[in-house]
């Protein structure tokens, strides 16, 4: 079995596979000590006796370069991870991997291999941190619940608004600009940040799908689990004529492409 591990900047996932199986999965927050990690790993019970490599990546992998589990980690590009690992979960050979964590990162995958298109700072971490700042809460949970009761047009100005119908491929409910009426409560905020982050990364997901083009569109990470950021997604995708596909698992695609990746060797 082999053990890959994602750091992220907001959560750690880890990914047990036998073969091409998933046997394991867990999530933390972010760690930064080899004590931590080796004691998140224990205590979820990765140190099979049938273990036989870790593969690590993510943005703090570079820090550590001690053993874990009694293993020197395997550092894994988080490019090729994220390639991977969106081909593994959505079973595509070819595919355009969006990673959408705490920033999003783009990758076409063919043939085996990575190439990093493109990214954006926009990602869970500007829902968290833009919901906290415009009314105190950074919780994902809570900020799910509450953007689901929200009112779009409190907050966002829309296409028909400012030109009374539709225009060119952007229908009349389409956006015409986030947040452009400065007002609405606790709830109307909350989905705003979120549909303002899920439309941006759409369009420059349909924008790389061309450029490559690859029309399978795979969404990884975990803000893509957020309720209203998946529904706004699926409207960006039908505006656009777009194939989106979320699949199963696809919080932890990075460290399962990790473990994969030790697998091509």
């Amino acid at each position: 079995m082999i053990l890959g591990i994602d750091f992220g900047a907001s959560t750690t996932d880890a990914v047990l596979l036998r073969g091409k199986k998933i046997v394991k999965k867990a999530s933390h927050g972010p760690i930064y000590s080899f004590r931590d990690l080796n004691s998140f790993l224990k205590r979820n019970k990765f140190d099979s006796p049938a273990l036989k490599a870790v593969a690590i990546t993510g943005g703090k992998s570079a820090f550590f370069r001690e053993k874990v589990l009694g293993f020197k980690p395997i550092h894994i590009s988080e490019i090729d991870a994220i390639g991977l690992g969106a081909s593994f979960l959505a079973k595509a050979k070819k595919c355009l991997a969006v990673s959408f964590g705490t920033g999003t990162c783009i990758v076409f995958f063919d043939k085996g291999k990575s190439r990093h298109v493109i990214g954006t700072g926009l990602g869970g971490g500007t829902v968290t941190g833009l919901s906290s700042l415009l009314f105190g809460d950074k919780r994902p949970a809570s900020l799910s619940k509450l953007a689901l009761k929200g009112n779009l047009k409190k907050v966002d100005l829309s296409v028909k608004e400012v030109v009374g119908k539709s225009i060119g491929v952007v229908n009349s409910n389409a956006t015409a600009s986030n947040f452009a009426k400065g007002t609405g409560s606790k709830k109307d905020l909350a989905a705003a940040a979120q549909n303002m982050v899920a439309e941006a990364v759409a369009v420059l997901a349909v924008s790389a799908s061309r450029e490559s083009r690859c029309k399978k569109i795979v969404f990884v990470g975990k803000t893509a689990n957020f309720p209203l950021v998946r529904r706004r997604l699926k409207v960006a995708a039908k505006l656009f004529n777009a194939e989106f596909f979320f699949p199963k698992d696809l919080g932890i695609a990075s460290a399962a492409g990790a473990a994969l990746f030790l697998l091509k060797k």
